[in-house]
C-alpha cells in the first residue's frame, strides 16, 4: 500500500478507540516503526489529533472519533466468500474487482472487529468521590487541582483541565490538560489522592 492508504489504515485502527503501541502499528500496517512516527506527525498535522499514553503500557490513541463505522459481521464476509466461490467456478469475468472488494470488506471487518478490545469508556455505576469531582469537572469544563501520586512514590500539585475518562488493562484514567507540564496528561484515577 501507499503512504496515503497506510495513514487511512492508521487511522481506521486508532479510531476502534483501542490504544496501539508503536510496535503493534508497525506490524499491523506493514512499515517501520519510523514511517509509524511519520505518519503520526502527517496525521496530526493535517487536523487529526493523535494522542501518545506514555510508559510501559502506553501507546497511540484518539480521543475524538473521525467517522462512523458500519457495521459488517462475520457471517457477511462468509456470505461473500461463498458468493466469491460459485462466480470462480462459473469463470465471472470481473473476478478480480469482486475480489479487491471482497478484501476491502474484510478490512472493514477486522477495524469493526478491533473496536473497543482494551480500552472502553467509563460507565461508572458506583463512582467513588475522586471518580464524581472528575466527571463533574469534565461536565463543566472546568478545571481541578489534584495532588497525584508520581511512579517514583513522588506526589506532586497539579492543576487539569479533563477531557475524557477511560479504562485501560483493568484501570481506570482521566486524560487532561496539565497546566503544569503544559500538554495533555493521562492520570490513573488511583494515583490521585485529593481533588479540590
Amino acid at each position: 500500500m501507499g503512504k496515503l492508504s497506510n495513514m487511512m489504515y492508521m487511522i481506521d485502527l486508532l479510531n476502534t478507540g483501542n490504544i496501539y503501541t508503536l510496535k503493534e502499528l508497525s506490524e499491523k500496517i506493514g512499515v517501520t516503526e519510523r514511517m509509524v512516527r511519520y505518519y503520526k506527525n502527517e496525521i496530526c498535522n493535517n487536523g487529526i489529533a493523535i494522542e501518545s499514553f506514555k510508559g510501559p503500557n502506553g501507546g497511540y490513541f484518539m480521543i475524538d472519533k473521525v467517522k462512523n463505522y458500519t457495521s459488517i459481521n462475520k457471517y457477511d464476509i462468509q456470505l461473500l466468500d461463498s458468493i466469491y466461490n460459485l462466480l470462480l467456478s462459473n469463470g465471472f469475468k470481473y473476478l478480480d474487482k469482486f475480489k479487491e472488494f471482497v478484501d476491502k470488506a474484510k478490512k472493514m471487518y477486522s477495524i469493526y472487529d478491533e473496536k473497543s478490545k482494551y480500552i472502553s469508556n467509563i460507565n461508572l455505576n458506583t463512582p467513588g468521590e475522586i471518580e464524581k469531582l472528575v466527571e463533574n469537572a469534565i461536565n463543566k469544563n472546568d478545571k481541578i487541582e489534584i495532588i497525584y501520586n508520581d511512579i517514583g512514590g513522588s506526589q506532586s500539585k497539579r492543576t487539569i483541565h479533563p477531557l475524557h475518562l477511560f479504562k485501560y488493562k483493568d484501570n481506570y484514567y482521566v486524560t487532561a490538560f496539565c497546566e503544569l507540564r503544559n500538554d495533555i496528561r493521562h492520570f490513573e484515577l488511583k494515583r490521585i489522592t485529593n481533588v479540590k
